[in-house]
């Protein structure tokens, strides 16, 4: 009988591609802003610097305990 997908490893998959799409959205949305606005690259590094904020945000919370409060 086949096993399943382990359940661990499909959460590190979602956890790695939430990440990156967490760090590079805002990365890529300040390039083409930059881009259009012409005012390279203030807006590539600001969607940088938020990308990284909400990434460690997501970090900080994927390695909270999952119990119930007490």
């Amino acid at each position: 009988m086949a096993t399943g997908p382990d359940p661990q490893n499909r959460r590190l998959l979602a956890v790695a591609y939430s990440a990156s799409s967490v760090l590079t959205g805002p990365a890529f949305l300040g390039l083409l802003i930059d881009w259009i606005a012409n005012s390279f690259p203030w807006c590539t590094v600001a969607g940088v610097l938020v990308g990284m904020g909400g990434l460690f945000v997501l970090l900080i919370r994927l390695t909270q305990t999952k119990d119930p409060r007490k």
